[in-house]
């Protein structure tokens, strides 16, 4: 039986459709009992996957790097190949819920090339064994979920399988030339990092890998060879976003890593750096990958193991060295140990590659073979025993998708035509109701407004950049948590529908609701501001561009939190302001655009509880004096300065207790005195 099945299955077709037929299978061990949560949708476990058909229909209708046709350049698409491929589905006729088919289609492919990869890099060893080293990947729950969600990782999956074929092809001495080798893993190298921005820790491994295996050629031109398709292709999305956004990070790194919260300190980052790392080894490794957590060192210790013998050492060097570095990298993220630990899959599958070079060598040894099979189907079935799980997490992740995310863009459809609508999920509401419009969070990318920049900051430094918008472009309407958007909800919207799911497991929140928005607020003339001859310069405290053009400095990490309120001017007209709070002793700088002479008076904004705020410049200190506090009415502090210098950096410091800052104006003491 072993032989027939070999000689069936080695054959280039038949080996191929076994390879389809299996990864079908696996997906269909998902995908069928999801399909009625689904509800007339394919089945997505994540609103992310809306995310990449968004940018894959705007790129078929000719907008690319477009979230929303004609709304401008976004970053927010980290895995640019992959909307490619899910484009040209769109354009073969799968539009609309049918692209969710494609996606299938492209995942079963893209698992049947991986199958194909595993059996190929174990060789030589039996045929059938090979065939059940290739399901080792399979055999994990938590990674057949992330495989078959409908996200780029099945695509990544399998270019990462071609990629190791490709360095071991890499070392040999026939057919083409080293050289030509060499630049073909480089672009397999780039196809990684344009479907995953980390996939850069791989590449490095890999150039390191086909150096080591170059002879007695240059191991220095091996390295480049292979890195610098990769390098060029990373250079080049850099350098798009940085000429089309100002910002050379894609929306989603300034979003999502550590080192973009401005609120955490060096100590906070390298907590959360190990809490990601320690969450991921007990929920994962211990937890996923075998049916017992005693058992979930089985398949690393089998990867190492893959390191024994020599004709496999460097590709299961190569696979561990790159699971190690992937590993370290995501869990930067902020958002690693959310979505069911996909962003850890790709390191997985590494594993699994090296674990079954382990079993492969086992295989080598004098009558290994039947103690290869052994260890080989233990560690499948250890792993396996958790897939049923996934299964059902993964039907209840999709069945939260669709009653939610999918159920409010059908219901924003339906609002009044015009309807633009702020949303804090950027993918199935628009791809669903087709409506035009703005990510709180900045993943969708909306003229160049840095909504991901200010996203980090809080609610009010977004409020602060749709204050920037045309009234005419504002938001008519928000789809939004309330317990993400609190403020903004409340003050700025008045709910006209709701959405409650229940069993939540993989939304924000269990209750999204729409809001007809209301951007009065915004809308009122400036208090505070003299007539263009008084006003020498003002910073808007809050604004991130604002703050970005004059050099703003508040007291982070553990200070400078964004505020906003909505009080009346001098006028008895209700304004919105957005501002950070400095706590006691602490100081907020910026530095002045615009220069002038004489006396000068400092107006500052702030909040009924400040106690006293000192202001120094380069010829001196002074205090502010601060008008009496007024229920329901915004505050202001002034103070006399002998000029200022285009350039000069002015600081203010909290004294005898914390307040909040709003707003700064520079003025002409003459002319408010008139």
């Amino acid at each position: 039986m072993p032989r027939l099945f070999a000689s069936i299955t080695d054959r280039s077709r038949g080996g191929s459709l076994v390879a389809a037929a299996l990864a079908g299978a696996a997906g269909a061990a998902f995908w069928i009992p999801a399909r009625d949560a689904g509800r007339g949708w394919f089945p997505a476990p994540l609103d992310d996957v809306y995310i990449h058909f968004d940018f894959a229909r705007s790129l078929a209708q000719g907008h690319p790097f477009e979230w929303i046709p004609g709304q401008g350049y976004s970053s927010g698409e980290t895995s640019p190949l992959y909307a490619v491929v899910l484009a040209a589905g769109w354009l073969v006729g799968f539009r609309g819920r049918a692209l969710g088919l494609w996606a299938a289609i492209v995942a079963v492919a893209s698992v049947a090339s991986l199958l194909g990869a595993v059996r190929r890099l174990v060789r030589p060893c039996p045929a059938w064994l090979a065939w059940a080293l290739a399901l080792l990947p399979l055999s994990l729950g938590v990674v057949d979920w992330a495989l078959f969600s409908g996200m780029e990782v099945a695509l990544f999956a399998a270019a990462l399988g071609r990629a190791l074929v490709a360095l071991e092809e890499a070392g040999g001495r026939r057919g083409e030339t080293r050289e030509r080798r060499q630049w073909r893993l480089g672009a397999w190298g780039a196809a990684l990092v344009l479907l995953r921005p980390e996939a850069a820790v791989v590449v490095a491994v890999l150039a390191i890998a086909a150096a080591r295996a170059a002879g007695r050629r240059s191991g220095l031109a091996a390295a480049l060879r292979v890195a610098l398709p990769g390098a060029l292709a990373t250079l080049a999305v850099a350098g798009s976003n940085l000429a089309a956004t100002g910002d050379a990070r894609s929306a989603g790194a300034q979003l999502k890593l550590l080192s973009s919260n401005p609120y955490l300190s060096d100590v906070d980052r390298a907590r959360v750096f190990a809490e990601n790392l320690v969450t991921f080894w007990v929920k994962v490794v211990r937890g996923e990958l075998a049916v017992t957590p005693a058992l979930g060192a089985a398949l690393p210790a089998l990867a190492l193991l893959g390191l024994a013998r020599r004709e496999h050492r460097a590709i299961a060097g190569a696979c561990v060295a790159s699971a190690i570095g992937w590993t370290l990298l995501v869990s930067w993220n902020g958002n690693a140990p959310h979505h069911n630990f996909r962003y850890y899959a790709p390191g997985l599958v590494l594993v699994a590659i090296a674990a079954a070079l382990g079993v492969s060598a086992i295989a080598r040894a004098r009558r290994g073979a039947p103690v290869a099979a052994a260890v080989g189907l233990f560690v499948i079935a250890i792993g396996a025993a958790k897939v049923p799980g996934q299964v059902r997490h993964f039907r209840a992740a999709s069945a939260n998708i669709r009653d939610q995310h999918v159920e409010v863009g059908e219901r924003v459809a339906r609002l009044p035509e015009g309807a633009r609508v702020l949303l804090g999920d950027a993918g199935a509401i628009p791809y669903v109701s087709g409506r035009a419009a703005v990510d709180a969070l900045g993943l969708g990318g909306y003229r160049r407004v840095p909504f991901a920049r200010a996203a980090v900051h809080g609610e009010a430094a977004t409020i602060e950049l749709i204050e920037r918008l045309d009234p005419a472009d504002r938001p008519t309407h928000l789809a939004l948590y309330p317990n993400w958007f609190g403020a903004l909800t409340s003050r700025f919207g008045t709910e006209i529908d709701r959405v409650t799911i229940e069993d939540n497991v993989i939304c924000g929140g269990p209750t999204k609701a729409i809001y007809r928005a209301d951007w009065s607020a915004l809308d009122a003339p400036r208090a505070g501001a003299r007539a263009t001859a008084a006003l020498v310069d003002e910073i808007d405290v809050g604004d991130v561009v604002d703050e970005a053009e004059h050099g703003y400095a508040p007291p982070l990490p553990h200070g400078g939190w964004t505020t906003l309120d909505v009080l009346s001017d001098a006028a008895g007209v209700r304004r919105f302001d957005g501002g950070r709070t400095i706590p006691d002793g602490e100081r907020e700088s910026f530095v002045v655009k615009r220069g002038a002479s004489g006396p000068l008076v400092v107006r500052v904004r702030v909040d009924g509880g400040a106690r006293g705020v000192v202001v120094r410049t380069a010829r001196a200190t002074t205090e502010l004096v601060l008008e009496p506090p007024r229920d329901g009415a915004w505050r202001a502090g002034t103070a006399t300065i002998d000029g200022v210098a285009a350039g000069e950096r002015v600081t203010l410091e909290a004294r005898g207790g914390g307040y909040r800052d709003y707003h700064v104006w520079i003025e002409r003491a003459d002319a408010v005195a008139r």
